[in-house]
């Protein structure tokens, strides 16, 4: 069954503003909770078949909990998730400028002042949807130019949750890169190592020894990071890999394939064209799958080794008798974004946004049996 969350122990005034918790119901069964602090999912319920729901996301039973634990604990990551190498940022005319940093030398998820920490507007509320917004702003992260970011996110009848979000450039040109950061366990409790997991990417993103990329891309093949055929998520971990020893586990940029997109979800009023397939997730002894969907060029996958068993960090909803300490491994995130670090490597494809443009992005989470 899925944990039973009170709104109560999300109403707070923080920064000045007042954080809730919002739950979105589909058609098809699905039940979605959103927190505007972080802009995060709280809650992902799905269908057993059986007339129950399963939650599939680790969270908290309280905001108290997302203040104190796992910093990106579903979240929406901005203004530019990931790492950017020793907080610098490389502007168009080939200057740098430094960031503020969070992550030893570098400015990881958007900084010490990321969207990840501030308390969203809430513009709209319906049985199935909501919009927010907020503004990055210069004076929060270092980055040139504000960026004005409104997400909507909607269940629809198929048991997917669309966030789509449309951001506008505001007086200067400035950089942008979303991604949610919700840790998935389809079968509701226990590691996610015996899940299955498919990334139609032949290539990935090798890290240094600060755990930035080293400006190169690499084959797959051969490598813990080949997903381009289901294989279990606990086989790639286990592997013996240099690059899983500096990232401290699995946790890389994979490039997506060109694909055919004929079998994306249906398009919403609210989400762009251009999705194309990021990850197949399955659970094979609750027969459980999530398609990931996304307009973005590659797959961050993190296996979830920051999880720790930490009673202050690490002890949230879920277990049959109230909580559940999770362990590395609990949890896998399926982050599409951008190129990491992409500013500081000409190789790597981005664009700054002008004053007035404006961009458009989504991530799709489809829930099936298999």
């Amino acid at each position: 069954m899925a944990y039973s969350l009170s709104r109560d122990a999300f109403q707070q005034e923080l920064q000045g503003q007042c954080t809730d918790l919002f739950t979105l119901r589909g058609a098809g069964g699905l039940q979605v909770a959103v927190s505007n602090y972080g802009a995060r999912l709280v809650q992902v319920a799905v269908p057993d078949g059986q007339g129950s729901l399963v939650d599939v996301v680790l969270g908290y039973d309280s905001l108290q909990g997302y203040l104190a634990g796992q910093l990106s604990m579903g979240a929406l990551i901005g203004r530019w998730a990931g790492r950017l190498r020793d907080g610098l940022l490389v502007l168009p005319d080939g200057s740098h400028l430094q960031l503020p940093t969070n992550s030893g030398p570098h400015h990881h998820h958007g900084g010490p002042r990321g969207s990840r920490f501030q308390v969203f507007a809430v513009e709209d509320v319906q049985s199935d949807a909501l919009t927010l917004s907020h503004t990055f702003r210069a004076e929060d992260d270092g980055i040139p130019g504000d960026v004005r970011v409104q997400l909507h996110l909607q269940v629809t009848a198929d048991n997917a949750l669309h966030l789509a979000w449309t951001a506008e450039a505001l007086h200067a040109p400035t950089v942008l890169n979303l991604t949610g950061h919700a840790f998935f366990n389809l079968s509701g409790l226990g590691s996610t190592h015996g899940h299955t997991l498919l990334v139609p990417a032949s290539r990935y993103v090798p890290l240094a020894p600060d755990v930035c990329p080293t400006g190169a891309l690499a084959a797959v093949q051969g490598t813990p990071f080949d997903f381009r055929q289901a294989r279990r998520v606990g086989e790639a971990v286990a592997e013996t890999d240099e690059q899983l020893v500096l990232a401290g586990g699995l946790d890389h940029y994979l490039v997506l394939d060109e694909q055919d997109a004929s079998h994306a979800p249906p398009i919403s009023a609210i989400t762009p064209a251009g999705l194309r397939l990021a990850a197949l997730l399955c659970e094979p002894v609750s027969g459980r799958a999530m398609e990931v969907w996304s307009t973005a060029p590659g797959v961050q996958v993190y296996a979830g080794h920051g999880l720790k068993a930490d009673p202050a960090r690490d002890r949230g909803r879920g277990a049959l008798q109230g909580h559940w300490l999770w362990q590395p491994g609990d949890g896998i995130c399926l982050e599409p974004m951008e190129y990491p670090d992409a500013p500081n490597h000409p190789a790597f494809p981005m664009r700054w946004l002008a004053p007035g443009e404006v961009e458009r992005g989504a991530i799709v989470y489809r829930f099936r049996s298999l």
